[in-house]
């Protein structure tokens, strides 16, 4: 009997350590299939201590120097505990000892309030992560911590990616997991399984403009608050499989592009829409009634002159105004409204344009001043702007009631472009969107591209309007004087990448059709 109590005794002891030893002594990593390991659990063997920000301007010995001061900080600041990679808020960042190029990379995380922390990518910052409880301050408006992590944070604000498409982190004390994938520069982010960048370009933050590096490390960013790391693999994605994930992409962007075409107008055969989810027929307002538009000599077509096959001349200033009604090609409502309108435009706006505003290209509804949407060059100055406005509700936009050439230009809910490249030569691709227009939970942006870029975008102003939806028109040609072509409007905000297949079609908007 006391042998096999001793025995009883013995068993449960060694179960006692074994537990033990369990809870202190993480598992090994286990990449899933087709990932290896990029932290072993037990050390720091793999990574080293740099924070790229801290080289700038330095060559020569300095920069010796400083790389062998932040390999020395690193154990510092970095530690390995239950099989976790641990950084208490500060030192140097955690950089692989090796550059990647076209990967697929899989992370958890935890971290604590009000830190701030992010993965570089190829040697860039960085995908973003936010204590998102923060409250958004309109004194730093392009810091959105409440709008979750994810982001492509140091791409331009307002471009595709630059903020998640949703918020998909976890509360605090829970583990959060990234899928990231770039090939070449173009990155798709997963959070906690929810896509929150899709397909887009990440910038070379240290030389605006350049392409990124074709291979950098991965930096894990400590910026003010303890971290945890665990289960850190990458998959290396080869030429071939990095080219068939850009052509599904582009299909993808494209099948979106024709999928959200609610209205098109070629100005082939007439004024009248080609394609429309509503009403195609062309009008001009007269009074209180809208009755059918007809070309003149001071609107006229120009068969041959389009951007692709015929096109709409504008050939002075005058009062005949063509108008599409929206019956459900604009979409307007009262809860959610985004749209993309999509034009090219051919003048010199300097020589050809009048004095006064000049729009060619309006979306107004039964007051304006219950909103007012327009794409304008401006009536003073030599050269003459560009701009895009969203106007909402007059007291939102106006609490003052001044005219708007007294309002400044930075006090105004508008983008503005001071050397738009508009020319008689050649065709300048506009594509304005507005996004979450009367939703005042979600983020209420305008946004304006040409020619393929982000110009600007609108944003921190509450777009709010009140418009009767049977009233809405889009009118093209007030007091504007030059060409006019292809027409279009999309049912969703369009995002870079589907602008930037927009502007290339070789036979523009009909190739969606």
């Amino acid at each position: 009997m006391q042998a096999f109590v001793r025995r009883v005794v013995f068993t449960l002891c060694g179960l006692v350590i074994i537990a033990g030893w369990t809870t202190c002594r993480a598992e090994e990593p286990r990449p899933p299939a087709g990932f290896r390991a990029l932290f072993n659990g037990k050390d720091l063997n793999g990574w080293f201590g740099l924070n790229p920000h801290n080289l700038t301007g330095l060559t020569g010995d300095k920069k010796e120097a400083k790389l062998a001061e932040e390999r020395a900080e690193f154990a510092k600041h970095w530690r390995v505990e239950n099989g976790e990679l641990v950084n208490d808020g500060h030192g140097p960042y955690a950089t692989t000892e090796f550059d990647l190029g076209d990967i697929e990379f899989l992370v958890d995380y935890k971290t604590v309030a009000m830190a701030d922390s992010g993965i570089y990518l190829r040697g860039l910052p960085q995908v973003q992560i936010w204590d998102w409880n923060q409250v958004y301050d309109l004194k730093s408006p392009t810091r959105k911590p409440h709008l979750g992590s994810g982001g492509l944070f140091n791409n331009t604000p307002g471009t595709s990616g630059r903020d998640p498409l949703l918020k998909a982190d976890r509360p605090f004390g829970e583990w959060n997991q990234f899928r990231i994938r770039q090939v070449g520069d173009r990155t798709w982010v997963w959070l906690n399984d929810k896509l929150v960048v899709d397909d887009a370009p990440l910038e070379n933050y240290s030389a605006r403009g350049e392409a990124i590096p074709v291979k950098g490390p991965i930096h894990l960013q400590t910026h003010g608050g303890e971290i945890r790391w665990k289960n850190i693999f990458v998959r290396e994605i080869g030429s071939e499989e990095g080219k068939q994930i850009l052509s599904a992409a582009e299909l993808e962007n494209r099948a979106r592009l024709a999928g959200g075409l609610a209205m098109h107008v070629s100005f082939d055969d007439g004024l009248d829409a080609d394609f429309s989810r509503g009403d195609r027929k062309c009008y001009v307002q007269q009074g209180a009634n809208l009755v059918a538009a007809a070309v003149n000599d001071d609107v006229k077509l120009a068969p041959t002159a389009g951007r692709f096959g015929g096109g709409l001349h504008f050939t002075k200033k005058n009062n005949l105004r063509p108008a599409y009604c929206d019956t459900g090609a604009v979409g307007y409502n009262d809860r959610n409204w985004s749209r993309s309108v999509s034009v090219w435009l051919k003048l010199n706006p300097d020589l050809d344009l009048e004095p006064g505003y000049c729009d060619p290209v309006q979306i107004v509804g039964d007051d304006l001043k219950k909103g007012f949407i327009f794409l304008e060059w401006s009536k003073d100055e030599t050269p003459r702007f560009f701009r895009y406005a969203i106007r909402p509700l007059f007291p939102i936009w106006n609490p003052d009631n001044v005219q708007w050439g007294d309002i400044p230009f930075n006090k105004r809910p508008m983008v503005q472009v001071e050397k738009a490249p508009f020319s008689r030569d050649t065709w300048t691709h506009v594509v304005f969107s507005l996004e979450n227009v009367n939703d005042k939970s979600r983020p209420q942006i305008g946004r304006l591209h040409i020619n393929g870029r982000l110009q600007g975008t609108i944003e921190n102003w509450d777009l709010t309007f009140g418009w009767d939806p049977e009233k809405v028109l889009v009118v093209l040609g007030a007091a504007y004087v030059g060409h006019l072509d292809d027409l279009a409007i999309f049912d969703h905000a369009l995002t870079d990448g589907e602008i930037r297949l927009l502007y290339g079609l070789k036979n523009g908007v009909r190739e969606l059709r």
